[in-house]
């Protein structure tokens, strides 16, 4: 894997993103983390199209995520309450928003509505951003492209960046790619 480590404590995503609630994805993250490892959780990241400062030329980093006891006693309780997929789901959220900050500085995030392609959008550049995540790291590159279709039909007519996690105990991996619409003028400037 790559020679690029960014770590961070969950907990941190609350400070960086504290216009949102993320209190259960930070949880939840903690929850399904958990179940595969002791803290810290390691994720080997490959990017697509991503360029920052931070990355340089660099296409894989490693993502090391440490958390605290009292945030690890209340994924317990949320395990026990809440089934495993919406807890990947929130988890895989409180990832994209360590890579929104740190890798790729989306500034402050807006939630979309419910069926606009996309979960979140940002509020100083003209970007969405789509999340999902899996416990079946066979299903990473299929669910990966079907969130990149997704993002891409988003109605702001934005670029997507699209974040897919797969936990797993052979070793947590995240998709991190971004994707430009594709602008058509149907003929519209034709002399």
């Amino acid at each position: 894997m790559a020679d690029r480590l960014l770590r961070c404590a969950i907990e941190q995503v609350a400070d960086w993103h504290s216009h949102l609630f993320v209190e259960p994805h930070v949880v939840a993250f903690v929850a399904v983390a958990t179940h595969y490892s002791r803290s810290p959780a390691v994720f080997d990241v490959a990017c697509d199209n991503v360029t920052s400062r931070w990355l340089g030329k660099v296409a894989k980093f490693r993502l090391e995520v440490s958390w605290h006891d009292d945030t690890a006693e209340k994924a317990e309780r949320l395990r026990s309450t809440m089934q495993s997929g919406p807890l990947v789901e929130l988890a895989s959220v409180a990832l994209a928003l360590i890579l929104g900050k740190r890798v790729v500085p989306l500034g402050k995030l807006d939630v979309t509505a419910y069926g606009a392609r996309a979960d979140y959008r940002s509020r100083k550049r003209k970007l969405v951003l789509e999340i999902s995540g899996t416990e079946v790291p066979a299903e990473l590159g299929r669910r990966h492209r079907e969130k990149v279709a997704q993002a891409r039909e988003n109605p702001f007519g934005w670029d997507a960046y699209v974040v897919v996690c797969a936990f797993s105990s052979a070793g947590h991996r995240i998709r991190f790619s971004k994707h430009p619409i594709e602008e058509t003028d149907n003929g519209e400037n034709e002399g």
